[in-house]
């Protein structure tokens, strides 16, 4: 296991040499687990698995054979060998009948250059990101769906889908006849006003809003004057008021 340990690999590689390590003949270095039982102790696929094996193949650090069945029944699990028995040479490895193998099988420093580089080996990759990847623009801010929301008293940390979807139908239709967020408090305090028993709500809102009506806002009223037909107080006159009061409203 510390050989194992020791290796400079992809972190993947090195995840299915420990498995196959920890499962060796202390002696030997000989072990045949399944390929679903290493993907399950290594918690990747069967396929990465039949590639990382394939990878630990080429750097020389184990050797697989094919074991067959009793009776001719067929294959069974792969047989490896852990690279690091022998003196890290393979040449010396007997099989499953017992007899040395040393078809091809060179001592590791001495194998050739496959062309497979481990991750530490390779030449960093300079990455470099998208100017929208390395900084996301401020989502803009929806000033008529949040005052439809607080008109209604609906806190929108805790908008659930059907309700976020009733503010998002009342934004936009209210929207498409040019409404402001000011008009929507303006049109929820009449609403109020004129149902006192019922709950606003943003469909509710839509529904009423061309028959709710809102006070007009009243032109900035001077000192001393009358709040209903602006007459000086000083010279107020009775039938004046009388005549003119609310006009200005």
């Amino acid at each position: 296991m510390t050989w194992a340990w020791e290796q400079h690999l992809d972190p993947s590689d090195k995840l299915v040499l420990l498995a196959l390590a920890n499962r060796s003949n202390h002696e030997t270095g000989v072990c045949f687990p399944g390929q679903k039982l290493i993907a399950k102790e290594c918690c990747m696929s069967d396929r990465s698995v039949r590639r990382h094996l394939k990878n630990l193949e080429a750097l020389g650090l184990i050797e697989r054979r094919a074991r067959m069945r009793k009776e001719g029944r067929g294959r069974t699990s792969d047989e490896y060998r852990i690279a690091y028995f022998q003196g890290d040479n393979l040449s010396a490895y007997s099989g499953p009948t017992g007899q040395t193998d040393t078809t091809n099988r060179t001592n590791l420093h001495d194998q050739p250059d496959t062309g497979v580089r481990t991750r530490t080996e390779r030449e960093p990759k300079e990455e470099t990101l998208a100017p929208a990847a390395q900084e996301k623009p401020a989502k803009k801010k929806d000033e008529l769906f949040e005052s439809i929301a607080e008109a209604c008293g609906i806190d929108i940390r805790q908008l659930t889908g059907s309700s976020r979807g009733q503010l998002n139908k009342a934004a936009k239709e209210l929207r498409d006849i040019g409404a402001k967020p000011g008009d929507v408090h303006a049109k929820a305090k009449a609403y109020r006003k004129q149902y006192e028993n019922a709950v606003l709500t943003p469909s509710a809102l839509v529904k009423h809003w061309p028959s709710l009506v809102t006070q007009k806002k009243t032109r900035e009223q001077p000192a001393d004057t009358c709040p209903d037909c602006y007459q000086p107080l000083s010279d107020h006159d009775q039938q004046v008021h009388d005549l003119h009061a609310g006009r200005w409203r």
